[in-house]
């Protein structure tokens, strides 16, 4: 359902053609007057439709070689495991490595780190892989949920045109009710209000055992859309 809402931001009503400035006056412009500004929205709450989840792994090695080929060797893994699902999108994160320090300053081991982000609207499957990955050694980093592009042009559209309708009525509403015949619009500006996102949600730590380990319960919620008309009418 989407929600409409008027809202008279500001009200400037010069009344009385008494008091416009003579135009007539060389080098005088003429002034505006009889002009109301106010502003509407249209809003709706949908369901997210988008999931990204983040896994990846750290591990640490007094051998910078044999830390990198481990790494490899379970970003290899997990890519096979996730390209099983081809409802799900994948892509890897830059490979990074910094020391560890131990007694006078010096370096004692190496840690590295590396992770995988999963995207697709097919959350059964993200949260399948999620737990079979962590039950293959990655930690589940954090899991977001948004509203699909193409779900959110769409939506956009639509809340657009129930907005400016909102637009059109509460300018009409507002000529009758100060006796005037007609108004044009002096300004207009259409704006995205942007979306409420959920709450991030809950991970399971990877501090469980492998056996322990289960597919991640994922609730996407919902998120809120809104576009925002706002403008100024001269009443004729």
């Amino acid at each position: 359902m989407i929600r409409v809402q008027n809202t008279v931001a500001a009200l400037t009503l010069v009344a009385g053609l008494a008091l416009a400035p003579d135009s007539s006056a060389e080098g005088i412009p003429q002034q505006p007057y009889n002009q109301i500004s106010f502003n509407v929205f249209s809003e709706r709450e949908v369901s997210n439709d988008w999931t990204t989840a983040v896994i990846g792994t750290t591990v640490a090695d007094v051998d910078t070689a044999a830390l990198a080929a481990r790494v490899n060797k379970q970003m290899n893994e997990a890519l096979a495991v996730v390209r099983q699902s081809p409802s799900v999108t994948v892509s890897t994160s830059a490979y990074s490595t910094f020391p560890e320090y131990g007694n006078g300053n010096q370096i004692v081991r190496w840690r590295a780190t590396q992770d995988l982000t999963l995207q697709g609207r097919d959350t059964t499957a993200i949260s399948r892989l999620l737990g079979a990955l962590q039950a293959g050694g990655l930690t589940l980093r954090g899991i977001d949920f948004s509203v699909s592009k193409a779900t959110r042009a769409r939506l956009e559209d639509e809340l657009m045109a129930a907005a400016i309708t909102a637009f059109r009525s509460r300018a009409a509403l507002i000529t009758k009710s100060f006796g005037k015949t007609s108004y044009v619009i002096a300004a207009i500006n259409i704006g995205d209000g942007g979306y409420q996102p959920p709450l991030m949600p809950y991970a399971r730590s990877n501090a469980l055992s492998s056996e322990e380990t289960t597919n991640p319960e994922l609730e996407g919620g919902l998120s809120t859309l809104r576009i925002d008309v706002s403008g100024t009418i001269e009443l004729q």
